[in-house]
């Protein structure tokens, strides 16, 4: 960002004002068209955390069990939907992050392999030490909660500052002054931490697309927006003289309410459910501080423009510029987004395969109805066996003691009263038939289950669970969860096509653009023990076209099955020298044992003479025997003695 911009958006004048309303207003054009949505939004939530509202009779329940220590019945929310959605995500992270590398690649254009390891290898430690993973399991399981998930990175450069206090002489001109008393001296350094892509989580409530596209396709959209929340530091350090990230400091010093948000006449937005949802915020003073700390609270929007147009520039052809914009309309950060790929720095999976709609459902609501039939059915049962346990009579109060009969103690005594002597004690006092007419409820609840299982694949195979009705035999088992896994297999295609794959691409190209040095980085891959594991990785080793080998669909094969079928053909190849000749059996060998895994194969391999004599030569080996074959002299052992073996 250059001065100019910064001086032609400084708060209160014309264009300021001008692009404000303009960028305000296309966030509010979403939040209108999402705004029904946020309330579905908020009710999974709940169905996920399996929240009931506490209604008074339940308020009485509690007061009995926590005050009372009285066993009282409480209703519950069936946690089916939840178990469902956790064991599809399961499913998914095992498919997508149980590879190695993650991030698999290959040449568009006949780049060497070389390259594609390079790539891959500088992929993974972004992935490893960027601390990537947490937000990819956070991403794959958003669609099943809210209907799509969201995830945004960028290119960041992570220092640590060191200040440590040496004892330092003083000097003349550079030279030290030999008795001079030395001296406390403050010294700092600034390391680089990590460099390298940073992925992050976009709460789906905070994201903002342009609604006029479906939402599949919000890449051909006009804008893209994220609510943020940022560091009071950074804005101090983007806006020192020469660093133009972030501008009109002093404004946004000066006044408080377009730090923190509040005076927004039109908060857009959505907190969620109230009930099960607690989003950290600064709901604290921070009243007596000279420079204000804590956060700026704001929106981050792409909008693609002609600069021409929006007078930032000459340019009359589109790009792509990021704006932040506090959430009381004042613009602070301004400046094309500059990057190789063109496109927003966001990507998003959605848990229907649709290419029309900009709501998707999500798994939860797809299992709403039938798991409120199934709440339904549980309390109801238990409702009646409660009132089934509790003992109903008919009781005569002429013929016996009340007092006697009101005693919830067991074992009592009830006392007749002097009317009813020589009478049938059966006539003061008879208890009420109950039957539980709940009883089908539940067979009726796994029939429920059943449905969703259906509807959603994700049957009790998935869940860990062993079929009930007697022993299954291994190959009824594998098919029942085969056909579940094929409705799986094609979601996680889905995934791959719409999300990873476009997600790799754009975090390739901005490696590309911005790494500059040449380091070495392990190689990846869940067999690599042979030959070379480290590789110098430099920008002309990754140069190129690189795409994302999209997966399968299916679980990753079984180790232990694998290195079982290996032996069995290592077995059958004994028999036919033709093939014998054909493979290199030490390798095959080497490959088996690390699927069986075995990390430590390398330490027993045969070196050759020649490479054992040089390692002596260099004094790297000592032999064992002298060249009469007797045993050499060991240490400290004491001379003609003889040897100690």
């Amino acid at each position: 960002m250059n001065k100019e911009i910064a001086d032609k958006l400084k708060h209160g004048t014309p264009l300021h004002k001008k692009i404000s309303g303009a960028l305000k207003d296309r966030l509010r054009m979403s939040n209108a068209r999402f705004r029904d949505r946020y309330v579905t939004m908020a009710k999974n939530e709940e169905l996920f955390q399996a929240y009931i509202p506490e209604k008074e009779v339940d308020r009485v329940r509690r007061a009995k069990r926590e005050g009372q220590g009285i066993p009282e019945y409480r209703t519950i929310e069936l946690p089916y939907a939840y178990s469902v959605v956790m064991t599809a995500h399961t499913y998914y992270t095992s498919v997508f992050l149980a590879r190695s590398p993650i991030l698999q690649l290959s040449g568009r254009h006949g780049e060497s392999e070389q390259g594609v390891a390079a790539m891959e290898a500088l992929m993974a430690y972004q992935l490893s030490v960027g601390q990537n993973l947490l937000p990819l399991f956070v991403w794959l399981l958003d669609p099943g909660k809210y209907g799509y998930g969201v995830i945004g990175h960028h290119w960041d450069v992570e220092t640590t500052r060191i200040r440590k206090l040496i004892q330092q002489k003083p000097t003349f001109f550079g030279t030290e002054i030999p008795f001079a008393k030395s001296r406390s001296v403050a010294v700092v350094e600034d390391l680089v931490s990590y460099e390298g892509n940073k992925i992050f989580n976009v709460r789906p409530q905070d994201f903002y697309p342009d609604p006029r596209v479906a939402l599949v396709h919000f890449q051909k959209g006009e804008f893209c927006a994220r609510y943020t929340e940022i560091a009071w530091n950074e804005i101090f350090a983007g806006s020192r003289e020469g660093m133009f990230r972030y501008f009109n400091y002093d404004y946004l010093k000066k006044n408080k309410a377009e730090r923190e948000g509040h005076g927004d006449a039109e908060p857009l937005r959505d907190t969620g459910s109230s009930n099960v949802t607690e989003l950290p915020g600064t709901s604290f003073q921070e009243a007596g501080f000279d420079v204000p700390v804590g956060f700026v609270k704001g929106h981050e929007l792409y909008l693609k423009l002609r600069p021409s147009e929006w007078e930032l520039g000459k340019e009359n052809r589109e790009e792509i510029w990021a704006f932040n914009i506090t959430t009381n309309d004042c613009i602070f950060g301004a400046e094309p987004l500059g990057e190789y790929h063109g496109k927003f720095p966001f990507d998003l999976i959605t848990d229907e395969i649709d290419g029309y709609t900009v709501f998707p459902r999500s798994t939860l609501e797809r299992c709403r109805p039938l798991n409120d039939v199934m709440t339904w059915l549980i309390n109801t049962h238990f409702y009646n066996v409660r009132a089934a346990l509790n003992n109903q009579f008919v009781v005569d109060p002429s013929m016996i003691v009340m007092k006697d009969a009101e005693n919830p103690d067991p074992g009592k005594l009830i006392r007749l009263k002097p009317t009813a002597y020589g009478k049938d004690v059966r006539t003061a006092m008879s208890q009420l038939q109950v039957m539980d007419i709940t009883r089908g409820h539940v067979g009726d609840l796994q029939l429920m289950m059943d449905m969703v299982q259906r509807m959603v694949p994700a049957n009790d195979a998935l869940m860990g669970m062993q079929q009930k009705g007697g022993r299954e035999t291994a190959t009824m088992g594998r098919i029942s969860t085969n056909f579940a896994v094929s409705r799986l297999k094609t979601q996680c295609e889905w995934w791959s096509a719409c999300g990873f794959t476009p997600m790799t691409q754009k975090l390739v190209q901005r490696t590309q653009q911005n790494y500059d040095t040449a380091k070495k980085f392990k190689l990846v891959g869940d067999l690599v023990q042979f030959g070379q594991k480290f590789a110098e990785v430099s920008p002309e080793a990754i140069a190129g076209f690189y795409d994302y080998e999209p997966v399968d669909g299916t679980l990753p094969v079984d180790r232990f099955a694998q290195a079982n079928l290996w032996q069995m053909l290592l077995g059958q190849m004994q028999k036919a020298p033709q093939i014998l000749a054909t493979y290199d059996i030490a390798k095959i060998f080497a490959f088996v044992a690390v699927l069986g895994g075995i990390k430590n194969l390398q330490q027993f391999r045969l070196v050759p003479n020649e490479q054992i004599q040089q390692q002596a030569q260099a004094g790297n080996v000592v032999p064992l025997k002298d060249v009469t074959g007797k045993n050499m002299m060991e240490p400290r052992q004491t001379p003609q003695a003889g040897p100690t073996g």
